[in-house]
C-alpha cells in the first residue's frame, strides 16, 4: 500500500513538473504581434521591440531575394546590414535599431529600391546626422514648411512634423518652423547640436499678424541670429499660444514678434540668450529659468520667474512697464528630452529642483537616462488605444511618434514614474464614442506627461484627469505635466464638447505650460448646434463648461492659458495653490446675457480666475483677462475673484478690452475692485494686489 502511495506520489510530481515545464517554454516562446500580417508590395515597416528593430516589407514579385540598408539619417549613407541575401521578408538587424532602412529587391543581380527609407519614428520625422547631404535637408524642411506655413493651409492641417538632429554642426542650415513642427537637438546639451538659423514665417496671418501662430517648438540647440528684424539680426520666435521654446542656446538676439504685427504668446525657459530680447509686439510672456544680456520691451502682462542677466525692475502701472519679477522659480522639473548619445537613444527626465534660477544645462544636470529601449514606441498608423495601453500596463514608457492616434478608451497610467512623451505635436483625437477622454493618471506619483495636443470628440465629461483621489500627497514624487495643449473644436465642422477640459486631483501637481482652447474660429465653432428652419444643423457647437478644475491641494501652474469656456476658466477648489503667470480671453459671441450668468443668477457673467471662496490660501502672480467682443453685448462683473482672507496674495492682475464690434465689459478686475473695461469704458484696467497691502 505504501509502495502505491509511493508511487502515485512521485508520478503525480513528474506530471506537476512536466506541466510547469510546458508553461515555462510558452512563457518563454517568442510571442510574435506581427505573425500573419500581411504586407503589400512597397509596403515597409520598421518597429522596435525591446531594443531590437523589426524590419518587414511586402512580397516583391519575381525577387531573388532582398538587401537591407541602414542610415542613421535619411540624406545619409547606407550600409548594408545583412551579410546573406535575405529569402524572407522580414530581417532583425544587429544594433541599427532606431536608423532608417532601405530595401533592395534582388533579380538576377540587379537592386532595385522597393520604397524610400522608413524608421521607426515614422514618416512625419526627418533625422538629420552630420555628413548627411545637406542641400536635400534643406529641401525636406523648406517643402514641408510651406505646406505648414500659413494660417489658411497649415493652423489645422493633419499633416505633423519632428526634425531631429543628431549631435553636430549645422551651420549652413536655416530651419522654418511652422505648424505642427518639433526642432529637437539630440545631444546632452543645446551646444551639441549648432543650427545656422531658426525663424518663424511673418506669413501665418496679413500684416505680419502672429496671433494665431500656434503649436511649434524648439528645444535643445545653439542658433545663430541671422533674421533681419528692425536694424537687427535675430532669431525670428514670433509665436502665440500652445508654443515652447526650451533649452536653448541664442548666440545673438531673440525676437518674440514680427516687427510690426502683433503677437500672443508666449513661453521661453531653460534658454540663454546672449544678446537681447526684443520683445516687440508681445501681448503677454512668460519667461523661466532663463538667462539673457538685455531685455527690450513691455505690453500687459509680463512675467520673469527664475531669471537671470539685465531683468527689468518689477513694476505695475498704467504710465510705466507692466513687469512680474519672481526671484526664484519655487518648484519644477524641465520637461524630458530625447537624445542619442554615441549612437544610444535615449530619454533624459530632469529631476525635479526647489528654488532655482536661471539654466539647467551649464552644469551637472541631475535627472535619469531612460533608454528608449524601455519605451514603447507607437506609431499612428498601426498604434491603438488598446494596443498602446497594452505596453502602458507592461510598465513600459510612451514615445508618440508624429502623426494622430484615434483613442477608442482613454490611455490609462497606473505605474509610478512613467514617462509619455510627444514627438512632433503627436495628436490624441477623442474617438466620437469614447465619453472617458484621452489620459487618465491613477493615484500613482513621478508620472511625466509632455508635449501632447489633444482634440476633443462628440463628448467626454473629461480630457484629461490627473489623479483619481483628492487629498494623496506627491510632495516627493509629483506628477509633472509639460507642454499640454487642449483643443475643443476648430478642426473639423463636426460637434465637439467637453464639460471640463482637465481636472487634476493629484496633490502637488506641476503644469508648465498649457493652453486650453476652446476654438474661436474656423469650423464646429459655435455656443450650441445652431438649427435652421428644416431642422438641419446649421453651425456645430463646441460647448465646454470650465477649461481646468483643480481639485488637489499644492498645485503649481506655470504659464497657464486657458481661453473661452462658457463658464469658468479656471476653477480652483485645492489648498495652497500657485499661478506664475496666467492668460485669458473670454468667450466670444455669448449670444445672450440669460445665458451668462453665475452665482445662481445673481451675477454676470463668469470669472475667468476662479478660486472658490472656501479656499484658505492661494497664491496667483501676473494674470491677465482679456474682452474680445463680436457683434453682440454682454457684461462680466468680475474678471477674476477670490476670497480676501490672509492666506490669498494675487499679484499683478490686468483686464484689457479688445473691441471687433460689440459693446461688452467686464467690470471690475477682481471681485468688485478695479473698474471696467469695455468699448465704452477704458482700454485697459490694472490691479497691483489683492488684498490690499
Amino acid at each position: 500500500m505504501k509502495g502505491k502511495i509511493k508511487r502515485a506520489a512521485v508520478l503525480a510530481c513528474i506530471l506537476l513538473l512536466c506541466a510547469l515545464a510546458a508553461l515555462c517554454l510558452a512563457a518563454c516562446a517568442p510571442d510574435d504581434e506581427f505573425a500573419g500580417e500581411a504586407l503589400a508590395a512597397g509596403e515597409v515597416r520598421v518597429n522596435v521591440r525591446d531594443g531590437q528593430a523589426i524590419v518587414r516589407w511586402g512580397e516583391e514579385a519575381d525577387a531573388d531575394g532582398y538587401n537591407v540598408y541602414a542610415s542613421p539619417g535619411l540624406y545619409g549613407e547606407y550600409e548594408k546590414v545583412n551579410e546573406e541575401l535575405l529569402r524572407a521578408e522580414r530581417f532583425e538587424p544587429s544594433g541599427h535599431a532606431y536608423d532608417y532602412f532601405r530595401i533592395a529587391a534582388v533579380r538576377e543581380g540587379e537592386e532595385e529600391a522597393i520604397a524610400d527609407p522608413v524608421s521607426a519614428f515614422g514618416d512625419e520625422t526627418l533625422i538629420v546626422a552630420e555628413g548627411d547631404d545637406m542641400a536635400a535637408v534643406q529641401r525636406h524642411i523648406d517643402d514641408k514648411h510651406a505646406r505648414l506655413e500659413t494660417g489658411s493651409t497649415g493652423q489645422f492641417s493633419s499633416e505633423r512634423f519632428a526634425v531631429m538632429f543628431l549631435p553636430g554642426d549645422y551651420g549652413e542650415l536655416s530651419v522654418k518652423v511652422g505648424y505642427y513642427t518639433n526642432v529637437m537637438g539630440l545631444g546632452s546639451v543645446p551646444g551639441e547640436v549648432h543650427l545656422g538659423g531658426l525663424y518663424v514665417s511673418d506669413k501665418v496671418l496679413s500684416n505680419d499678424n502672429s496671433t494665431c501662430t500656434f503649436w511649434r517648438g524648439v528645444e535643445n540647440v545653439a542658433i545663430d541670429a541671422d533674421t533681419p528684424w528692425n536694424g537687427a539680426t535675430v532669431v525670428r520666435w514670433a509665436v502665440s499660444q500652445a508654443t515652447s521654446m526650451r533649452r536653448v542656446d541664442i548666440r545673438g538676439d531673440l525676437a518674440l514678434s514680427t516687427p510690426s504685427g502683433w503677437s500672443s504668446g508666449g513661453f521661453l525657459a531653460n534658454s540663454r540668450v546672449s544678446g537681447t530680447v526684443r520683445a516687440g509686439t508681445q501681448q503677454q510672456w512668460m519667461s523661466r529659468n532663463d538667462e539673457w544680456a538685455a531685455w527690450s520691451g513691455n505690453s500687459h502682462n509680463y512675467v520673469f520667474s527664475g531669471c537671470e542677466g539685465y531683468i527689468p525692475a518689477a513694476k505695475w502701472s498704467e504710465s510705466g512697464n507692466r513687469y512680474t519679477v519672481i526671484e526664484q522659480t519655487e518648484k519644477i522639473a524641465e520637461k524630458p528630452f530625447l537624445t542619442c548619445v554615441d549612437g544610444e537613444y535615449a530619454v533624459f527626465v530632469p529631476d525635479v529642483a526647489e528654488g532655482t534660477a536661471g539654466v539647467t544645462w551649464t552644469q551637472a544636470e541631475a535627472g535619469t537616462r531612460i533608454p528608449l529601449d524601455d519605451f514603447y514606441v507607437a506609431n499612428p498608423d498601426t498604434d491603438t488605444a488598446a494596443s498602446i495601453n497594452a505596453a502602458l500596463a507592461d510598465g513600459k514608457h510612451l514615445l508618440l511618434t508624429p502623426g494622430q492616434y484615434l483613442l477608442e478608451e482613454p490611455l490609462v497610467i497606473d505605474w509610478d514614474d512613467t514617462v509619455v512623451l510627444g514627438m512632433g505635436y503627436a495628436t490624441l483625437k477623442i474617438g466620437d464614442a469614447n465619453a472617458e477622454g484621452a489620459v487618465k493618471v491613477g493615484d500613482v506619483g513621478g508620472v511625466r506627461l509632455a508635449n501632447l495636443l489633444i482634440d476633443a470628440g462628440a463628448y467626454c465629461k473629461n480630457m484629461v484627469v490627473i489623479g483619481e483621489t483628492p487629498g494623496i500627497s506627491y510632495a516627493d514624487c509629483p506628477v509633472v505635466v509639460s507642454d499640454l495643449f487642449l483643443r475643443i473644436g476648430g478642426v473639423e465642422n463636426v460637434h465637439t464638447e467637453t464639460d471640463t477640459a482637465m481636472v487634476i486631483n493629484a496633490n502637488d501637481t506641476i503644469g508648465d505650460n498649457f493652453w486650453i482652447w476652446r476654438a474661436d474660429h474656423s469650423r464646429g465653432v459655435a455656443w450650441e448646434d445652431e438649427y435652421g428652419e428644416d431642422g438641419t444643423v446649421t453651425a456645430y457647437g463646441n460647448p465646454v463648461q470650465t477649461g481646468l478644475l483643480v481639485n488637489g491641494d499644492d498645485v503649481r501652474c506655470y504659464a497657464l492659458m486657458v481661453e473661452h469656456c462658457e463658464q469658468y476658466q479656471t476653477y480652483w477648489k485645492g489648498e495652497n495653490g500657485l499661478t506664475v503667470m496666467y492668460q485669458s480671453e473670454t468667450p466670444y459671441r455669448v449670444p445672450s446675457q440669460d445665458v451668462y450668468l453665475s452665482h445662481n443668477g445673481t451675477k454676470n457673467g463668469y470669472a475667468s480666475y476662479k478660486v472658490d471662496d472656501g479656499v484658505q490660501t492661494h497664491r496667483a502672480y501676473g494674470l491677465g483677462v482679456y474682452l474680445v467682443q463680436y457683434d453682440n453685448s454682454f457684461d462680466i462683473d468680475s474678471a477674476i475673484e477670490a476670497p480676501a482672507g490672509e492666506g490669498i496674495e494675487m499679484l499683478h492682475m490686468v483686464t484689457c478690452s479688445f473691441s471687433a464690434s460689440g459693446t461688452s465689459t467686464i467690470n471690475n478686475v477682481i471681485n468688485d475692485i478695479g473698474g471696467p473695461v469695455g468699448s465704452n469704458s477704458n482700454f485697459r484696467r490694472l490691479v497691483e494686489r489683492f488684498p490690499a497691502a
